[in-house]
């Protein structure tokens, strides 16, 4: 996790249900002894009500609201890229610092790059010398294989897989259970659907759907 003070204190901005999934992540790297932390709040804009769904943990402030203190930290919990882009420059701009998550059973590999802002939940894995850029996600059960790059924002959903030396831009989306094949190139922007197998690169802001993939460019 990178900090080992007691004092630090950890914020999730989005108390959406993916929020709600950060914050049980966190505790648990937490509980771990991956990580002397406390966790702080939510930080929601909407009218998103954590407790109606069990969980204990509250909103404390909106986005923009919110003061950071020195020790304190934050994660954003935002499952569409562009928006993931949009909260965190809002964050920067209030001179937040940002955590990055790793669930104790997920396997990084010790030669593998994670940025600054990631997300990389239970049961992922990041193989040798794959580079996974600032604030994306690499959710549950989902596999980056060796060498690939994960542009910064880029979400990659439950059990969707990335084969060796696949690139993708910045604000890629990569649907759950989809696979992109070796050493593909995705373009920015681009989503790739569930369930989707990728054979060919994938321009900018298009959408990969179906086996063999077939590409639609987004309106």
């Amino acid at each position: 996790m990178g900090e080992t003070e007691g004092s630090v204190v950890l914020y999730i901005a989005g108390a959406g249900g993916f929020g709600r999934e950060v914050a049980s992540y966190a505790a648990e790297i937490i509980a771990a002894g991956r990580w002397q932390a406390r966790l702080g709040g939510f930080l929601d804009d909407t009218d998103a009500n954590p407790a109606f769904f069990g969980c204990s943990l509250p909103v404390i402030n909106t986005i923009n609201g919110w003061r950071p203190k020195p020790e304190d930290r934050v994660v954003v919990a935002v499952g569409e890229p562009a928006a993931r882009r949009q909260v965190t420059d809002r964050l920067i701009q209030s001179g937040a610092r940002f955590a990055t998550l790793i669930h104790p059973t997920a396997w990084v590999a010790a030669q593998a790059r994670v940025g600054q802002g990631c997300i990389i939940a239970p049961l992922a894995a990041v193989a040798p010398y794959a580079e996974i850029g600032d604030h994306a996600v690499i959710n549950v059960h989902a596999g980056i294989g060796h060498d690939v790059r994960l542009g910064a924002y880029s979400v990659v959903a439950p059990q969707a897989v990335l084969n060796g030396f696949v690139t993708t831009a910045e604000e890629v989306l990569v649907g759950s259970s989809a696979v992109i094949t070796a050493r593909l190139s995705v373009g920015t922007g681009a989503k790739i659907s569930a369930g989707s197998v990728v054979y060919s690169d994938v321009p900018a802001h298009a959408t990969a759907h179906g086996n063999p993939a077939r590409m639609a460019r987004l309106p």
